[in-house]
């Protein structure tokens, strides 16, 4: 008997297993594309963010151009400092010393508006060049998307340098320097130094230039360590000193409206002493105490005068807010300094012999060594460290001569110092003409101080003296997304 094969119905299978399948696909596809949406919404996000930072950044850019343009306003050109929608004018102080918010539109390349940036601008304390600035940026496509990025803008003083010259510089073996030192002229350099060293020649004839050599030599040349010359670089900028001369009629503007102003004694000049308690004496000098015989720089003999032999007590005056002092006469100067100051003197002559000199009578230190106390002595004529002044002497300031020296004078024989110790600089040196605090023969010291300390304060390079000469360009410090 011939069996029946049993034949089993596959439909009812298949079925199921299209499903499973259908299932699986539309879990993955609709994996793949939620996937696909985040990514684009994550793409556009950055895009958007990326957008809304490049605005911020634009922020950034603007106002250190306005700068370059207006280097005191920081208000954006407006009367009014913040809270904009305050019906009463609010000012600086009022507003803590931050400015705005200030918001300005930011236009693509075809002058579309793509999005704008809002500023929020710190003043700068007294004595700093330092701006500190937060720009808020967004774009119109998505305004709910902002970055802010906080900035600080910064403009170099001349004070950065530990000395700077119009003339050929020479540092003995026994000399020291601390922080940058740039010379338009050569450098011979016997001494140590732990900062750049930098000079505006590639070469120089030596033969002029007093440095005890002949022919002609590279921009910086001597016998100094090499750990020293690895910081030597030349051929570097040149520094103009013509542009000093611009700051002292601003000074005695500012001297005038908020600090002290002295007018030409009709004397020998003002002898001013400061004080630890934030003050300064002012007495008018009526009579010399020395007579001295000293070379000028062409080898002549010159007669002069030196040191407060008499004088009249004029009044004590607290040191002025904007820390001006701005004196129409020779300066004699010594004393403790407590705050920050610059004392200017001029007399706007045109004959060497009458521009106005700063005699240092004796040290002349800060109360503190924290960037707080700062003194800038900026003079029409010479800086001189007169012969009786103390050893060892210490002088913290920055010394600017723009016409003349900072120096002790070559003195003739019978009015020579011979002083055997040193003379220590805490701050700078800027002088037009040569500076020198040694004079040799054969390579001995036989006038002045026989070893020289300069000992760099990095706190000058953005926080100089008031109304210090600084660079005409902000720069960019630190730069931080919020």
């Amino acid at each position: 008997m011939q069996k029946k094969q049993k034949t089993l119905n596959q439909d009812g299978m298949i079925t199921p297993t299209i499903l499973v399948v259908l299932v699986v696909f539309s879990v993955f596809a609709t994996g793949i594309m939620s996937w696909a949406l985040q990514t684009r919404k994550s793409v556009v996000n950055t895009a958007r963010g990326t957008q809304a930072l490049q605005v911020a950044e634009a922020g950034i850019d603007y106002y250190k151009w306005h700068l370059a343009h207006d280097e005191s306003d920081y208000q954006n050109g407006n009367s009014w400092c913040c809270d904009k929608d305050n019906p009463v004018t609010l000012s600086v102080a009022d507003c803590d010393g931050v400015c705005g918010p200030y918001t300005e539109i930011y236009k693509d390349y075809d002058g579309k508006d793509i999005g704008e940036y809002s500023l929020l601008i710190e003043v700068p304390p007294a004595g700093s060049t330092i701006v500190q600035i937060e720009s808020t940026g967004k774009t119109y496509k998505d305004v709910s998307v902002k970055k802010t990025i906080a900035a600080k803008l910064g403009k170099k003083s001349l004070a950065r340098y530990s000395m700077l010259s119009n003339a050929p510089i020479w540092i003995g073996p026994d000399e020291t320097t601390s922080g940058p030192l740039h010379s338009n002229k050569g450098i011979r350099f016997d001494g140590l130094c732990n900062a750049e060293v930098t000079s505006a020649v590639a070469s120089y004839n030596c033969n002029t230039a007093n440095h005890s050599c002949s022919g002609t030599k590279p921009g910086i040349w001597g016998s100094a360590s090499n750990s020293c010359k690895q910081y030597w670089d030349f051929p570097d900028n040149y520094t103009d000193f013509e542009n000093f001369t611009l700051n002292m009629a601003d000074i005695q503007a500012d001297a005038e409206a908020a600090g002290i102003s002295l007018a030409p004694s009709g004397k020998l000049g003002y002898w001013l002493q400061f004080k630890s308690n934030g003050t300064v004496d002012v007495s008018r000098v009526t009579g010399w105490k020395y007579n001295v015989k000293y070379y000028d720089d062409n080898g002549s003999e010159v007669i002069g005068n030196e040191g407060v032999g008499s004088s009249v007590f004029i009044k004590n005056y607290p040191i002025p807010s904007n820390g001006l002092i701005f004196v129409k006469d020779n300066v004699f100067v010594e004393g403790t300094v407590n705050g920050r100051v610059t004392v200017a003197a001029t007399k706007y002559e045109d004959t060497p012999f009458d521009y106005a000199k700063i005699y240092i009578e004796s040290n002349i230190t800060y109360l503190a060594k924290d960037g707080g106390d700062v003194l800038g002595l900026m003079s029409e004529g010479d800086i001189v460290v007169p012969r009786h002044a103390p050893v060892p002497v210490e002088i913290d300031a920055v010394m600017l001569s723009q016409k003349g020296h900072v120096y002790t004078r070559n003195y003739k024989e019978e009015n020579k110092n011979k002083k055997i110790g040193s003379i220590t600089v805490y701050g700078g040196i800027i002088s037009n003409l040569f500076w020198t605090w040694t004079y040799t023969s054969g390579g001995k010291p036989v006038d002045g101080y026989t070893h020289t300390i300069m000992e760099y304060d990095n706190n000058l390079t953005f926080g100089p003296p008031p109304s210090f000469p600084t660079e005409k360009e902000y720069e960019v410090l630190d730069w931080s997304e919020k």
